[in-house]
């Protein structure tokens, strides 16, 4: 059994995305050498993307070179991932990420929309995500994030459980140092892609969004860190996906179920549209630079 796990991740290893961006270095986090750029290469994600509160989304970029991106009903664009990697160069663990938009130069508000993030990330260049809240349930990750990519991790403790029998995932996440509550959560699962959803979020990107997310063999998003010690300026990182199997759907408040718990983020108020789906994760977060 252990020669096959080791196998099927052998060969997950040799997929294009990591022959193109390969660990190719050594860094120190934890008192120990590690490698780099940081892979994933099994495991499963959601990104849950909507809106939150514009005050509350400056108020915490305050002391940042970033400012939030609106739309036209002055709601500022936010994301909460919640990640299982079963098989990573750090090895095995959860991520509970939250996630704001954000540009260096302020951008005009865009059309409000269920799927708004997914135009942006694909049509405007200028937008990036900006991972402000991070959690990770091993020392190892969190030393990796916050000494090597310069992101303000914390360590947690996390509970997450999917259950095929009814088709749920649910999910719990405490800060470990404090103790207390980050988020929790119950949502559906589907099996299988809305073919109805699906074309909506083609149509909605338009063709020249369509042409430029089918040329692209990676999903591609740009991440910048929050100014800290480690890190006192804001870095980018680019990151590159590749999903197995993936399924788009709008979120549905009969099914689904998100709490945001800490202090600081449930005063954003957010307010999701969607949930992705994401199974057989590939994906690789490359080291930071300064912006140019």
């Amino acid at each position: 059994m252990l020669n096959q796990v080791g196998k099927n991740m052998g060969s997950r290893q040799q997929h294009p995305l990591f022959m193109r961006y390969p660990l190719d270095g050594k860094v120190t986090a934890g008192g120990q050498d590690v490698p780099t750029p940081y892979h994933i290469y099994d495991g499963s994600i959601l990104f849950i993307g909507g809106t939150c509160d514009a005050v509350a989304a400056r108020r915490l970029l305050e002391g940042e070179r970033l400012t939030p991106i609106l739309d036209q009903q002055g709601r500022a664009l936010m994301a909460v991932w919640v990640c299982d990697f079963t098989q990573a160069s750090l090895g095995a663990h959860h991520e509970l990420q939250i996630s704001l938009f954000a540009s260096f130069q302020p951008q005009k508000p865009i059309p409000a929309h269920p799927f708004a993030i997914y135009r942006l990330l694909t049509l405007n260049p200028a937008a990036m995500m900006v991972c402000h809240g991070l959690w990770n349930n091993t020392p190892l990750v969190v030393d990796y994030n916050c000494e090597h990519l310069g992101l303000d991790a914390h360590l947690s403790e996390s509970q997450y459980e999917r259950a095929a029998a009814d088709s749920r995932w649910r999910f719990s996440v405490r800060d470990a140092d404090s103790g207390a509550a980050v988020a929790e959560g119950d949502v559906h699962e589907p099996v299988k892609q809305d073919g109805r959803v699906l074309w909506g979020v083609m149509r909605y990107l338009g063709l020249q969004g369509f042409w430029q997310s089918a040329r692209s063999p990676f999903v591609q998003v740009p991440v910048v860190n929050t100014v800290n010690n480690r890190l006192p300026e804001n870095q980018i990182a680019r990151t590159f996906t590749k999903n197995d199997r993936q399924v788009i759907r709008l979120l549905d408040a009969q099914k689904d179920r998100l709490t945001i718990q800490h202090s600081a983020y449930a005063l954003l108020n957010f307010r999701p549209d969607f949930i992705q789906h994401g199974a057989g994760v590939r994906f690789v977060y490359l080291r930071p630079v300064r912006p140019q």
